[in-house]
């Protein structure tokens, strides 16, 4: 039912954007070497070298400065989609990409640890447009019966990213001290195949006939992707959707505030996110070779430690993609969170025992912990990316992708930050506690709002939404009018409720007003 464009759409995007969350591990296994050469280049600059914590607060900002960044993209992901669409708006991250690389690259030779934060903070606000534009693309781009598999893609990918980071970072592979800047500008590599590619495949149809209203364009491209055969019943479907939504729809991230019955999608769409945030991936993959040392492993040990861990997630995250069609977004999800909750409840009990009471075999049990984490983590990590995408319609998909992406990547910030601060001052095996809190409200959360959304069309999402709000509202004027108003009166009132909780205007009587989507201007 695809296509070989397709499938070439697929793995430019994959390859050349997803992967940039190389950025976020590639320093991990290098830490305590770029910690001497931030520390000698502060004393040749003052004649003094830092202390222990000053130190530890700068490292802790060099490596936030991708999650700094990645959420000031992430506020740019909506306009950059809006305006130049999403095929386009990768190509321009790329770009910029090509440039963040290059500052690392020179950060040695000019001695200058500022432009290996500069070039951090401009990788993470190409993470943040990535994590945001990627699952959009993809999603648009796929047929129904695959947009969960398509979804997930995105996060496989940074699987691969991520372990793939902490072998070119290892000191023995390219994080040693003369070539890690050829390890922190790999990145630049794969951006620059993108913006070579990518202008070959197709924009996405959705965009194309809904947004801007060019239905040639968009058959076009949609026979680009699923072939001439279903080309017409894949069309059909969007011209239904595109009579969802009204013409010259203008939204902001106020609108999904605003409107009844977008309240609760955003809500599980924000959720899901801080959700995910609080398995505390964000300090496993920063700090995984720190928490090896803590856990009083050798270095060398540590280092290959978060090599495996991270091989673990890659291998794990692979079949989301079958695993999400074959058992749902909902199961899943709740499957990784209490997988998470247990893993690092034991990282916590082994880090004591180790720490504590000298128990040298609660090490092992530590990366046993670990790795056990990540394969939990990897099976569901593709949910809170791909679920977004799924929850609204088309003139609201941006503004909610921008939401849900900033306040993934302002907690990524937080926690980047404040971890290695906070595990010093209560000790490793206590500085998983507030992740382990955050799990159990978590999972609590997801069991009562969270929906399956397999095999749904968009369209069947949108309305299940607004009927369930549409029917809290009427419940809500029943119960507070029956005493006190008349029938007539009553009626008249929940006919109001109706209009206020359409959260989509008059989109019933948009097929017969949209000239726009029948034919090119």
């Amino acid at each position: 039912m695809v296509t070989a464009r397709y499938v070439l759409t697929v793995v430019t995007v994959a390859l050349g954007a997803s992967t940039q969350f190389y950025t976020y591990g590639v320093i991990n296994p290098s830490q305590e070497l770029l910690e001497e050469w931030i520390n000698r280049t502060y004393y040749h600059r003052n004649g003094y070298g830092m202390s222990s914590m000053t130190l530890s607060v700068y490292w802790s900002f060099v490596v936030s400065s991708v999650a700094i960044g990645a959420f000031v993209g992430s506020l740019l992901t909506r306009r950059l989609a809006e305006t130049c669409g999403r095929r386009n708006g990768l190509i321009a991250n790329g770009i910029v990409n090509v440039f963040g690389a290059l500052f690392e690259g020179i950060a040695k030779g000019t001695k200058s640890p500022e432009l290996l934060i500069l070039g951090r903070f401009i990788l993470g606000a190409n993470m943040g447009l990535t994590s945001g534009l990627v699952p959009m693309y993809l999603m648009e781009i796929t047929p129904v019966r695959y947009r969960g598999a398509a979804g997930t893609v995105h996060q496989v990918a940074v699987a691969f990213s991520d372990w793939f980071s902490l072998l070119l970072g290892l000191p023995a592979v390219l994080g040693g001290e003369h070539l890690w800047p050829l390890a922190v500008a790999f990145p630049g590599l794969p951006a620059l195949l993108l913006c070579i590619i990518l202008p070959l495949c197709p924009e996405s149809p959705r965009y194309t006939l809904i947004s801007l209203g060019k239905r040639q364009e968009a058959y076009k491209a949609v026979r680009a992707l699923v072939g001439e055969k279903h080309a017409k019943a894949t069309f059909d479907s969007l011209i239904k959707e595109a009579a969802l939504t009204p013409e010259n729809a203008n939204t902001s991230v106020s609108d999904l505030f605003r409107r009844k019955s977008l309240r609760t999608p955003l809500l599980i769409s924000v959720g899901v996110m801080i959700a995910q945030q609080f398995t505390g991936c964000t300090a496993v993959f920063a700090y995984s070779t720190d928490m090896f040392i803590k856990a009083k492993l050798s270095k060398e040990t540590a280092r290959w430690s978060t090599l495996g861990i991270g091989i673990a997630y890659f291998l794990c995250a692979c079949p989301s993609p079958y695993l999400i069609e074959r058992l749902g977004r909902r199961f899943l999800s709740l499957f990784q969170l209490t997988g998470c909750l247990i893993a690092l409840i034991m990282l916590s009990v082994f880090t004591w025992l180790q720490n504590d009471f000298g128990q040298e075999w609660a090490s092992y049990g530590s990366i046993f912990a670990l790795v056990a984490y990540m394969c939990v983590y990897g099976v569901g990590s593709p949910i809170p990316w791909l679920i977004t995408g799924e929850l609204f319609s088309q003139e609201y998909r941006s503004a909610a992708v921008t939401m849900s992406t900033f306040v993934a990547w302002f907690w990524a910030f937080v926690i980047s930050t404040s971890y290695l601060p906070f595990q010093q001052l209560v000790g490793v095996s206590f500085s998983y506690l507030p992740f382990i809190i955050g799990l159990v409200l978590s999972i609590i959360f997801m069991a009562f709002l969270l929906p399956e959304t397999k095999n749904k069309s968009i369209e069947e999402i949108v309305n299940e939404f607004r009927s369930r709000s549409r029917t809290i509202s009427r419940n809500f004027v029943v119960r507070r009018h029956l005493n006190t108003t008349t029938q007539p009166e009553l009626t008249r009132l929940m006919e109001e409720s109706d209009e206020e909780t359409n959260g989509y205007g008059a989109a019933e009587s948009a097929p017969t007003n949209r000239p726009s989507v029948t034919q090119d201007d």
